[in-house]
C-alpha cells in the first residue's frame, strides 16, 4: 500500500503527484506545537468544511465499503473535472490508516483557468488538506485517535522533500521502516519501505482547521 500525494507538490508520471518521506527528523511546527493563544479548541464539522470547500470552487465526496473509505475532490463549475482523491481504511486499534492520496496538476490548472471562484483549496496546503480533513472527521467519527501513514522512499531528493511538505502539514516523524527483519511487519502492512508519519486527529483538525479560518478572515 503506497501514499500517494497529497497536494501536489511533485509531477510524477501519469499526471499525478507521488509524496515520499525520509527519516531525518527536522525542525518544525505541528499541530501541537502552536502556543494556546494561537490556537482554538474547536474544529470544523463536516457541513462547514463542505461549505468552506464550496467557497473554494471544490465539491467533496465520501463513500464507505467495509473499513475501506474514498474522498474525491471535483470542480465546483464542472463536476467531470476530478481534482484528486484519498482513499484509506479503518484499522484495528482503531487507527485510521491513509493508504494513498493524490492530487491532479493539470485539473487543477484547467480548474484555475476555467473559474476565476477556484482557489485551488484556498490554502497553501492545497486540494489535499481539504480532502485530507475528511478523512480526519470519518476516523474521528469512528473512534480513531490516531493517522498513520508511510510514504514509500523510493527516491531521495523527492523523499527528503516530501518529509518537510508533511511535518508542515502537522504531521510528525514516528520512525524509518526498512529493509530490516524486524521491520518485516510494517513492509507487509504498507507495502514497501519508507518514513511512517502520523499525527493526533483532534489536534491536526484544530491546526487545519485554523489555516482555513485565517484563509476565510484574508478574504474579508
Amino acid at each position: 500500500m503506497r501514499i500517494g500525494v497529497l497536494y501536489g507538490c511533485i509531477l510524477l508520471p501519469g499526471n499525478s503527484f507521488l509524496i515520499h518521506h525520509s527519516s531525518t527528523a527536522q525542525p518544525h511546527r505541528s499541530a501541537s506545537s502552536f502556543p494556546a493563544s494561537q490556537s482554538t479548541k474547536t474544529a470544523w464539522n463536516r457541513q462547514q468544511l463542505e461549505d468552506y470547500a464550496q467557497r473554494q470552487g471544490i465539491v467533496l465526496t465520501f463513500t464507505t465499503l467495509g473499513p475501506a473509505y474514498r474522498c474525491i475532490a471535483r470542480s465546483q463549475h464542472n463536476t467531470t473535472q476530478v481534482l484528486g482523491y484519498v482513499e484509506g481504511i479503518l484499522r484495528p486499534s482503531p487507527l485510521l490508516h491513509l493508504d494513498k492520496m493524490e492530487v491532479f496538476r493539470p485539473m487543477v490548472q484547467r480548474a484555475r483557468a476555467e473559474n476565476p471562484a477556484f482557489t485551488g483549496g484556498g490554502v497553501s496546503l492545497g486540494v489535499g488538506l481539504l480532502m485530507g480533513y475528511l478523512c480526519l472527521l470519518h476516523g474521528q467519527e469512528n473512534g480513531c485517535k490516531k493517522a498513520e501513514f508511510l510514504a514509500i522512499d523510493d527516491e531521495e531528493k523527492q523523499h527528503k522533500r516530501l518529509v518537510r511538505y508533511y511535518r508542515h502539514a502537522g504531521f510528525q516523524f514516528i520512525k524509518y521502516v526498512g529493509d530490516d527483519i524486524w521491520d518485516v511487519p510494517d513492509r507487509l502492512v504498507w507495502g514497501g519501505c519508507g518514513t511512517l508519519l502520523g499525527a493526533n486527529i483532534d489536534e491536526l483538525l484544530q491546526f487545519w482547521t485554523r489555516l482555513m479560518q485565517k484563509s476565510d478572515d484574508q478574504k474579508l
